[in-house]
C-alpha cells in the first residue's frame, strides 16, 4: 500500500511537471552546500566573533554609564575651572600687579644697589648730625673755623643734591616698591607663579577645551566601539547569518557527513577504490568471474573507460574466454559470446545504514541489464537501487531480496516509469535507516521497503551484462556513471 502510493505520487509530480530536472536538483544542492559551507565558514569568522562580543558588551550598557558621566563633566565643575578662577582672582591683586609691573625693570635693583652702597644710610646719619642741637648751638664756631663738623654739613649738602640719594627716598616711599617688596618672596607670589604655569601650559588648555567641549563621548573608546557594533550591525553578511541560523535550512545537510565520493576526475580509474571483479573473485583467488547463467565475460577493466570525469560501462558482442561460477560444480572454464564490465567497493568500502547516491544514464536496450546495487558478504539481502532491463526506454525498477528460508529468495520490486534515460542523467538512490529503506529518483521517493532489513554493512557495485536476447547491431551499450556518493547519519 505504501508503495502505490508513492509510486502514485511519483506519477501525480511527473505528470504536473513538477518533477525536478537532474541539473537542477544538482545545482540546487550545490547551492545549498556551498552556502552551508559559507555558513559554517562565516560561523568562525573574525567579523562574526567581534560582532559577537561586541553585541555581548554593548547589552552590559556600559556604553551609556560613560556617557551620562562624561555629560555631568563640565568645565564649572573641575579641578581646571577652580584653578583658572584662583588665577584670576590673584591677577586682579593690586600689589601683587605692581610687584609684577616693576618685575619687568630695573627699579627694584637700582633700588637696592644705592642702599648696599651706603650712601642712604650715610645721609641719614650726617642728617641726623647737623639737625641736632648739639649742632646747631655751636654751628657758627663750626663754620667760621671750618671744623669737621662743619664738613659733614658740607657733605650732607652735597649728598642732599644727589640723585641717587633724591631717587631712594623717593622710591622708598612708593607703594608700588613698598608692594614689590612685601610680594617678592611671598606664598602669594610662588602660588601665582603655580597657577600661571598651570593655566598657560598646553595640558591644561587641551583639558579644558575638553571639558567645554560637546563631543566628549563621540572621543572615547567606548564611542568607537559603538560605532563598530552598529556598523557590523547593518553588515548584510551578518544578517544573512542571524536569519538563516533562525531557520531549518541546512537540516538535512546537518544530518550528514560524506563517507565515500568518487568524480571520476582522474583518467584511469582508482584501483584503491574500486575493484573489477566480484569481490569473492578477488578474495578467493585473485581471478574475476561471471555467473553459471551469464552470457558476458565480466573483463577486469577492458569494458571500463573514464571519458570527460564520466565512466562508462560498455557491454559489447565479442568472444571471451574465462570462469563461470555453478553451484554445483564451482568455477569452471567456459566460452562467453559477450563482454562487459562491473566495479565494487567490496575491498575499500562499505557502510551500514545511510545515503548511496549515483547520477547515472543508461542506454536501454532489448537484453541488456544495467544496476547499481548494495550487497554485503552473503548474496542476501541485496539492495538494488537501480535494476534496469531491456523492456522500454523509460522504466527502471526498485528491488530489496532476502532470505524467507524457503528454496527462492523473498523480493519486493517497484517500476518506475517516464524516463529519458536514453538521454538525461538522473540521480538514483536510497535513504537507508534502521527503519526502512526509501528509494529515490531526483530526491522524489518511488519506494520503501521496511521487511526484514539488511543486519550488517554493504559495498557498492555498479555492472552491466546481457540478460536476455539482444540485437547485436545495437551493441554495443553503456552504463554511465558521473559521480558517486555516499554519506552516514551524523552521531549525535
Amino acid at each position: 500500500m505504501a508503495n502505490t502510493l508513492l509510486k502514485l505520487k511519483f506519477l501525480a509530480i511527473r505528470l504536473t511537471g513538477q518533477f525536478p530536472k537532474t541539473e537542477t536538483v544538482e545545482a540546487k544542492d550545490k547551492a545549498l552546500r556551498s552556502e552551508f559551507d559559507e555558513f559554517n565558514q562565516f560561523g568562525s569568522s573574525k567579523e562574526l566573533n567581534s560582532y559577537q562580543d561586541l553585541k555581548a558588551w554593548v547589552e552590559t550598557k556600559e556604553h551609556e554609564k560613560v556617557k551620562q558621566e562624561l555629560k555631568a563633566l563640565t568645565y564649572k565643575s573641575s579641578p581646571e575651572f577652580t584653578a583658572e578662577k584662583e588665577y584670576q582672582s590673584l591677577t586682579k591683586n593690586k600689589a601683587l600687579k605692581n610687584y609684577l609691573a616693576l618685575s619687568e625693570t630695573s627699579t627694584p635693583k637700582e633700588y637696592i644697589e644705592i642702599e648696599k652702597s651706603g650712601l642712604p644710610q650715610k645721609f641719614i646719619e650726617l642728617e641726623a648730625f647737623v639737625k641736632s642741637p648739639e649742632y646747631k648751638k655751636d654751628r657758627k664756631r663750626f663754620v667760621s673755623e671750618n671744623t669737621d663738623e662743619y664738613k659733614k654739613e658740607q657733605e650732607y649738602l652735597e649728598l642732599k643734591k644727589d640723585d641717587k640719594i633724591i631717587n631712594y627716598f623717593k622710591l622708598k616711599k612708593s607703594k608700588t616698591l613698598q608692594d614689590y617688596f612685601q610680594i617678592k618672596d611671598s606664598e602669594i607670589l610662588s602660588k601665582y607663579n603655580d597657577l600661571k604655569n598651570k593655566v598657560e601650559s598646553a595640558e591644561f588648555k587641551e583639558r579644558k577645551e575638553y571639558l567645554l567641549s560637546n563631543d566628549k563621548f563621540e572621543k572615547t573608546e567606548q564611542y568607537q566601539k559603538l560605532q563598530e557594533y552598529n556598523k557590523l550591525s547593518q553588515s548584510e553578511k551578518i544578517k544573512w547569518y542571524f536569519k538563516v541560523l533562525k531557520t531549518d535550512k541546512f537540516k538535512e545537510l546537518k544530518k550528514w557527513e560524506l563517507t565515500f565520493s568518487e568524480d571520476f576526475d582522474g583518467k584511469k580509474l582508482d584501483q584503491q577504490k574500486w575493484l573489477t571483479k566480484f569481490f569473492w573473485g578477488e578474495a578467493l583467488m585473485s581471478s574475476g568471474y561471471s555467473m553459471a547463467s551469464d552470457s558476458h565475460w565480466y573483463t577486469e577493466g577492458g569494458n571500463i573507460n573514464i571519458d570527460n570525469s564520466i565512466l562508462k560501462i560498455a557491454t559489447r558482442k565479442e568472444k571471451a574466454n574465462g570462469l563461470s561460477w555453478d553451484s554445483r560444480f564451482g568455477f569452471i572454464p567456459k566460452e562467453f559470446e559477450y563482454t562487459s564490465g562491473i566495479i565494487s567497493t567490496g575491498t575499500s568500502f562499505r557502510q551500514q545504514f545511510g545515503r548511496f547516491e549515483a547520477k547515472i544514464k543508461v542506454n536501454a536496450t532489448a537484453g541488456i541489464y544495467h544496476a547499481f546495487w548494495l550487497v554485503g558478504d552473503k548474496m542476501l539481502p541485496e539492495i538494488d537501487i537501480l535494476r534496469k532491463k531491456g523492456e522500454g526506454s523509460s522504466k527502471i525498477q526498485g528491488a530489496y531480496f532476502w532470505e524467507n528460508g524457503q528454496n527462492k529468495p523473498a523480493k519486493s520490486i517497484t517500476s518506475i516509469g517516464g524516463l529519458s534515460l536514453d538521454t538525461d542523467f538522473y540521480i538514483l538512490g536510497i535513504d537507508w535507516d534502521e527503519q526502512k529503506i526509501t528509494w529515490k529518483i531526483n530526491g522524489v521517493p518511488f519506494k520503501v521497503e521496511t521487511n526484514m532489513l539488511p543486519q550488517g554493512s554493504a559495498y557498492l557495485i555498479f555492472s552491466s551484462g546481457v540478460n536476455g536476447k539482444a540485437d547485436d547491431s545495437k551493441l554495443p551499450v553503456t552504463f554511465e556513471i558521473d559521480w558517486v556518493k555516499c554519506w552516514a547519519y551524523k552521531k549525535e
